[in-house]
C-alpha cells in the first residue's frame, strides 16, 4: 500500500472517528433535555409541596408521598405553611405544602416577608383551612402575583370563610412572615 492509500485510509477513520464522536455528543444532548428539571418534576396527584429555595413542586397522592417525592438529600425540609382543599385541615381533596430546606424559622413579626409565593400549580383559588408552622404567618392574595385584595394575616385557620373577606377557594398566591 503506497503513502496515499494510507493517508486517504487515516482521512476516512479520522472523519468516521468524528462522525461516532459527534453522534455521541447529540445523544447525550437528547438524554439530558429529555431528563426532567426541577420545574418539570412530578405534578399530578391531589397534594402537592412546593420547596421555595429549589423552585421544585412535586405532587402526589398523599401529602406525605408529596413530601418524600420532594425531599432532597439526608436532610429533612421545614414544612412552613400547608393549605387544605377542605375545612378542618381535611386532606381528602388535596393539599398544598411549602417547605423550605433545613431547620428553617419565620421570624416572629409580620416584618419582613420572607418568602413570596407565586406558584400553586392546581391549588389556585381552593384553599379552605391554613396550617402554619415553625413561627410563620401566611397572608393570602386574589391575584397570582401576591397583589390584589389580601386577607389579614393567617396563623392557623380551620375556615378560610371566617377570615374577613371570606377567602375559601380564593387564593392565588400568598405570602409568608
Amino acid at each position: 500500500m503506497g503513502r496515499s492509500n494510507w493517508e486517504h485510509l487515516r482521512t476516512v477513520n479520522r472523519k468516521r472517528a468524528m462522525f461516532a464522536v459527534a453522534a455521541s455528543l447529540a445523544a447525550a444532548a437528547g438524554a439530558l433535555t429529555l431528563a426532567p428539571t426541577a420545574a418539570q418534576a412530578e405534578t399530578t396527584g391531589d397534594d402537592c409541596v412546593y420547596n421555595i429555595v429549589s423552585d421544585e413542586l412535586t405532587c402526589a397522592d398523599s401529602p406525605e408521598a408529596a413530601l418524600a417525592a420532594n425531599s432532597v438529600g439526608i436532610q429533612a425540609d421545614s414544612v412552613l405553611v400547608r393549605l387544605y382543599n377542605d375545612t378542618n385541615y381535611g386532606t381528602a381533596g388535596g393539599t398544598f405544602t411549602l417547605t423550605a430546606p433545613g431547620s428553617y424559622t419565620c421570624s416572629a413579626g409580620y416584618s419582613p416577608i420572607e418568602f413570596t409565593v407565586t406558584r400553586m400549580g392546581s391549588f389556585v383559588d381552593t384553599a379552605s383551612s391554613a396550617h402554619t408552622y415553625r413561627s410563620c404567618d401566611v397572608k393570602l392574595f386574589d391575584n397570582a402575583e401576591a397583589t390584589g385584595t389580601s386577607s389579614t394575616w393567617i396563623d392557623n385557620l380551620a375556615n378560610l370563610n371566617t377570615a374577613a373577606g371570606g377567602w375559601a377557594n380564593r387564593a392565588s398566591s400568598f405570602k409568608v412572615s
